[in-house]
């Protein structure tokens, strides 16, 4: 396989949860690095993104019976702005499938180890993930996984603002009901379903107790990976990865529009937004949707439900 050690932890999701925060906060640990690093890095003058990787949802696409949408072709690598692979884009059906997969995990491992620089740990996170963590397994065994869970109707909204920053959705265009429900059924309640059918451990949270008590949550986290968790130390960490220092980082462009920014790639997540968008029949829709799914992952995680 690799001679490179690769990745020590990955964030596995969910998705409008808040894993770019967890990302930055891990990476404000001195101890820890983190894919995509948190806040922006700066280039020739300017902050870019270094997103997501993508690479077990990609992989994942060559297993039979798991192409869907929470995979993504290999192919894709040839014209994503993550270059790291492009070179590999082509190698599909010219190699044995295996012998792709390990080309694919040495050039991940060392990707990795770049961004350890001589830290403890490091880890990399992408919300797909949560659809392929057996698979994951095969090839990183027992590796320390971590996940963040949000109320679903706060997702709802976040996901709809997603697609207006992208440009996708108008800044005027209500939430619909149909958009709920595609939302709901195809992403929210398959990323419980993912969780309760696994069987291996993964370290759960909520978006909404990391608000309210981010020094026992971060704390949490840090003892999972067995690094300090000094509270100095956390409460530091909480600081570097707050909402006004990201968007500070974001060329302030968050903080200057305020918190509904719809530029920034960080929108701060208030706890609470979808009172302000939903209606009550789209409220009751959507935990009559999530409701017990939520129960049941809180109950095999151990999740405390802070609401």
């Amino acid at each position: 396989m690799s001679k490179s050690k690769g990745p020590d932890f990955l964030i596995v999701g969910l998705e409008r949860s808040g894993t770019s925060w967890v990302s930055a906060l891990l990476n404000s640990h001195p101890e820890i690095a983190c894919i995509p690093p948190m806040p922006f890095r700066k280039e020739s003058g300017e902050f870019r993104e270094i997103g997501e990787i993508h690479l077990f949802n990609t992989l994942a696409s060559l297993e039979v019976g798991t192409t869907d949408k929470f995979t993504r072709p290999v192919a894709n690598y040839k014209t994503t702005d993550i270059k790291i692979f492009a070179d590999f884009a082509d190698l599909e059906g010219k190699i044995p499938k295996e012998e792709l997969y390990n080309t694919f995990i040495e050039r991940y491992n060392e990707l990795c180890e770049s961004y350890r620089k001589g830290k403890k740990l490091v880890g990399e996170s992408t919300p797909a993930y949560v659809f392929h963590l057996n698979f994951i397994d095969r090839f990183y065994p027992g590796i320390k996984k971590l996940c963040i869970i949000r109320d679903p109707k706060d997702k709802v909204v976040s996901w709809h603002f997603n697609l207006v920053r992208k440009g996708r959705k108008q800044e005027d265009e209500k939430i619909s009901d149909e958009f709920i429900k595609e939302y709901c059924e195809t992403r929210i309640a398959k990323e419980y379903q993912a969780l309760l059918d696994y069987q291996g451990q993964i370290h759960c949270f909520t978006y909404e107790a990391l608000t309210h008590n981010p020094r026992k949550v971060v704390s949490g986290v840090l003892r999972h990976l067995e690094v300090n968790d000094d509270i100095a130390l956390t409460d530091q960490m909480v600081k570097e990865a707050s909402f006004e220092n990201l968007t500070a980082k974001d060329s302030g462009r968050g903080r200057q529009q305020g918190e509904q920014s719809l530029k920034s790639h960080f929108r701060k997540g208030i706890i609470g937004d979808w009172k302000t968008h939903l209606t009550n029949t789209q409220i009751h829709y959507i935990e009559g949707e999530t409701l017990q799914l939520r129960k049941e992952v809180f109950e095999k995680y151990r999740v405390d439900p802070i609401e």
